[in-house]
Order: C-alpha cells, then sequence, then structure tokens
C-alpha cells in the first residue's frame, strides 16, 4: 500500500489531468490503468469507493 502524502495524491490528479486532456485512444487507455493502478494502491484494504462501477 502507498503512502497517502499529498505527493501522491498530486500525481494521481496530474494523470486524472492527462487523461481528461488526451486525444490518442491508446493513450487514455494506458493512463486509465495507470490511474486504476494508483486508485488501487492508496484505497485501504478491503474499502470499496464505488468510485470504480461507473467505468467501462
Amino acid at each position: 500500500m502507498v503512502d497517502r502524502s499529498p505527493k501522491h495524491v498530486e500525481e494521481l490528479d496530474r494523470f486524472r489531468r492527462l487523461h481528461a486532456e488526451t486525444t490518442d485512444p491508446l493513450t487514455a487507455r494506458l493512463l486509465q490503468d495507470i490511474i486504476t493502478e494508483f486508485e488501487a494502491a492508496l484505497d485501504p484494504p478491503g474499502q470499496e469507493t464505488g468510485s470504480k462501477a461507473g467505468r467501462g
């Protein structure tokens, strides 16, 4: 599990901004994978946020 320091949250926000701004489908998919893995690493084990249900 990754420490939820301001630096990690800032990195996650940066990846989210890049994902929102990209127009390349491959880049968008890769960034989505990075964001998903980053969120999973930041969330405490056994705690679902429900934010992943709307993705796809």
